[in-house]
């Protein structure tokens, strides 16, 4: 199917919510259902699957994603910051999006992309002699198995296999950190001499690499703001302590959302400006999307791999190592259709209103993402979603229950799955999920 000029422009569902919220000609809401029926019509597709990943491209996520740079571009104003490192993955996005609005705004301020990783850089942070008691290594969505943590220090599991034996690690994938058993074995496992030794000296080279590659690009500077999707904070901070930077002298961080774990160091607090919310002051809460961090990820999907460390050219300079050039499940998925249509939304603002945005952005993802259509969970459910430090645990966004055992398991978007499941798994899981589960508070460790 290839979408005509004229059924492109019959408005979206999103479409209609915009108009709704538009209280005069001009205004924010208009501005984009506009900017979001052009980019429609500029972006042809030849299969539904991509209609509705434009659809909700321009729809949900150009809004969404816009919102956020221009509150970020306006808030750097006001801190005073005199530039802006995207970080990786997540950061890119931002990044493309805010190259294409600063003029449109009036806004001058140096921008760059830079390269990091939960993954490297939480290596550059860790302690040698207390790997047990680093729990980046066995907590994420999906906890550890053996091979993920083999991969999140960086080593082989072919090297690994007899310490890990040793240890009593089962190397069952099914296997996970969640386990009591099997995670007091991996704590045994890391204490190994050999695997302390081998990981130290990793972890002092990507660390060297790291404070470079931090001076090289004015990471650390006090005028410079970070710019992520956000979360826990547990990635900025990992830089922090890699480059031994006093928390008085940090740099600012632009994030989406901000959900702290645990107790939170007031010094920093101040540095850390939320766009959406902030559950650490408890500001924007009502504007936060269950499960929040899975939609943001997937609308901020990346055209590489993860940086899986550094090195350093004969020029002297710090480049990074990419596990893939290129993003192949991402680039199979929709991303070229994807990134289309947020450039042709953007292409068609030509002055950007000051209104407050956040309430038609939460009605408009909640919509998306609490209430979708068949056809929006089975486009956008199959999107290949992975929250591993390592990209180890690729998995469909959503997926249908199965009838016999409903449970959300490594399902990232529970409503998408719930669309797509039969009447009576839905039934059975609704009627044994929790209610934290099913409003997507924020996790604890």
């Amino acid at each position: 199917m290839v979408t005509t000029p004229e059924s492109a422009a019959e408005p979206t569902r999103y479409e209609q919510i915009m108009l709704e919220h538009s209280r005069r000609s001009g205004d924010a809401a208009a501005v984009f259902c506009d900017a979001s029926q052009a980019a429609r019509s500029l972006v042809p597709v030849s299969s539904e699957h991509d209609r509705v990943i434009r659809d909700v491209a321009a729809g949900v996520a150009a809004p969404a994603l816009i919102g956020a740079v221009v509150w970020m571009l306006r808030e750097a104003e006001r801190r005073g910051l005199a530039r802006l490192r995207f970080l990786s993955r997540d950061g890119q996005i931002f990044y493309e999006l805010t190259r294409r609005l600063t003029s449109v705004l009036g806004v001058e301020i140096d921008v760059e992309y830079v390269y990091s990783s939960r993954l490297t850089w939480s290596l550059a942070a860790s302690d040698p002699a207390r790997l047990d008691e680093e729990a980046w290594l066995f907590n994420s969505f999906m906890k550890s198995n053996a091979h993920d943590l083999c991969a999140r220090l960086g080593l082989p599991l072919d090297y690994c296999t007899k310490p890990l034996a040793a240890a009593g690690v089962s190397l069952d994938p099914d296997a996970r950190a969640d386990r009591p058993r099997q995670a007091e074995a991996m704590r045994r496992f890391l204490r190994t001499p050999q695997i302390t030794d081998v990981a130290g000296d990793r972890i002092n080279q990507v660390r060297r690499m790291l404070v470079d590659y931090a001076a090289e690009h004015l990471l650390l500077d006090r005028r410079t703001g970070l710019v992520d999707a956000g979360w826990t904070g547990r990635m900025i901070n990992s830089l922090l302590r890699a480059c031994r930077t006093d928390v008085q002298q940090r740099p600012h961080a632009l994030v989406w959302g901000y959900e702290p774990r645990g107790a939170v160091d007031p010094a920093g607090l101040d540095r850390v400006a939320a766009y959406m919310y902030n559950t650490a002051t408890g500001d924007g809460l009502l504007w936060r999307v269950p499960d929040a961090p899975f939609l943001v990820e997937t609308f901020c999907m990346g055209d590489h791999g993860i940086v899986v460390g550094y090195r350093e050219t004969l020029e002297g300079h710090v480049r990074p190592v990419l596990q893939t050039s290129g993003n192949p499940a991402a680039e199979a998925w929709g991303l070229h259709t994807y990134r289309s249509t947020l450039y042709a939304f953007t292409e068609q603002l030509a002055e950007l209103p000051s209104e407050e945005l956040r309430p038609l952005i939460h009605q408009l993802m909640d919509s998306f993402w609490c209430h979708p259509s068949h056809g929006e969970a089975a486009a956008w459910g199959s999107y290949p979603y992975d929250s591993d430090p390592a990209a180890t645990a690729t998995r469909s966004l959503a997926r249908p229950l199965d009838e016999r055992a409903p449970v959300r398991g490594d399902r990232a978007w529970i409503t998408g799955a719930l669309r797509l499941s039969p009447p009576a798994a839905r039934e059975r899981y609704l009627a044994g999920a929790s209610a934290c589960e099913l409003l997507g508070i924020p996790a604890t460790d």
